[in-house]
């Protein structure tokens, strides 16, 4: 182990390199490449030394990590990104699980690199395109395609609605620029799934307020029933204030509001609950709960009432009326 110590270039100290080696992962998810160690004056035989030993610990060909495994999710997609070379972005899936509007884990990386031969290597899915740098970003320290490019990306493989999800999702928080969104789909006229982008660009932007209220929408889709407005102010008598609810199909007064055990759970929240669907119905509005668990566990069945529900309210007195409607308040 001596000599390898000794192989350090330049002689440097050892509390030098070990100080440059932490500084560099630092930087990159506590990861560290052969090549930025061979630059610090480490040889082949020092690295394998060290492998050896446990003070490196190898994620894949030529990528280190200086914490021992089991590694992250980010750490190894950082890793594939290293190993596809310096022009290389995380992409597709999992840039839009890094950026957090893609809420479940991909089931490996995927890279997409500007040149060379696009194929699979060692558990990693490689696809060659060009980055425009301004579709680039980076992460916790990786780099990746923007929430723009990514929805490009995934639109080949993706329906209307599951575009829809990724697209609100990313809008919601604060990620998508929808003029650059509107570029990239310009220039991709024809493509795979570019239509369904360019159909969803045509609506008003979306804000969801939390995950719940993401993943109802395909519900909606899936009820067949006209698309609702998210976050919906109802003016109601005696407030000066609307009151917002989840969802809202004005059209025939009818809102539906998430619950959670979390947010909904105690008595005071039943409480301010029941004062709230009494007073949205003094407005001629009904609103229905239903259960995020529920939800989850059944979509299909959840979908079918819903849709049921809302066949209810088409042609009663209050449904689509100016006053049911609850003109939208500032």
């Amino acid at each position: 182990m001596s000599g390898g110590w000794q192989e350090a270039s330049s002689g440097s100290s050892v509390l030098a390199i070990e100080r440059r080696i932490a500084a560099i992962a630092r930087r990159q998810q506590e990861l560290i490449t052969g090549r930025q160690l061979a630059a610090l004056g480490l040889r082949p035989s020092t690295v394998r030394s060290r492998v050896a030993v446990g003070r490196l610990f190898r994620i894949r060909r030529g990528i280190f990590s200086i914490t021992a495994p089991p590694f992250t999710e980010r750490q190894l997609w950082l890793g594939a990104v290293l190993a596809c070379g310096p022009e290389a972005t995380l992409s597709h899936e999992p840039s839009a699980a890094l950026q957090g509007f893609l809420s479940r884990s991909p089931s490996g990386p995927e890279v997409t690199v500007p040149d060379g031969r696009a194929r699979s290597r060692a558990g990693i899915v490689v696809h060659r395109s060009r980055i425009d740098p301004r579709d680039r970003r980076r992460v916790h320290g990786v780099p990746c395609t923007s929430a723009d490019r990514t929805l490009i990306d995934l639109a080949p493989s993706r329906d209307l609605r599951e575009l829809e999800v990724l697209l609100v999702a990313a809008e919601s928080l604060g990620l998508l620029k929808r003029s650059r969104l509107a570029e990239l789909v310009s220039e991709r006229t024809g493509r795979p799934g570019i239509r369904r982008l360019a159909a969803l660009l045509e609506e008003q932007p979306a804000i969801a307020r939390s995950w719940a209220e993401v993943h109802f929408l395909p519900v909606c889709f899936l009820a067949g029933i006209p698309h609702p407005s998210l976050n919906h102010p109802v003016t109601v008598p005696g407030r000066s204030r609307p009151l917002v609810v989840d969802f809202a199909w004005p059209e025939v007064a009818m809102a539906v509001e998430l619950d959670s055990q979390r947010f909904h759970g105690d008595w005071a929240s039943a409480v301010r609950d029941r004062e709230r669907d009494q007073t949205l119905a003094l407005a001629g509005w009904l609103c229905h709960r239903f259960v995020r668990s529920a939800i989850e566990a059944d979509p299909v069945a959840t979908a079918d009432r819903l849709r049921a529900l809302h066949s209810m309210r088409i042609g009663l007195p209050h449904g689509g009326s100016d006053r049911a409607t609850g003109a939208a308040g500032a």
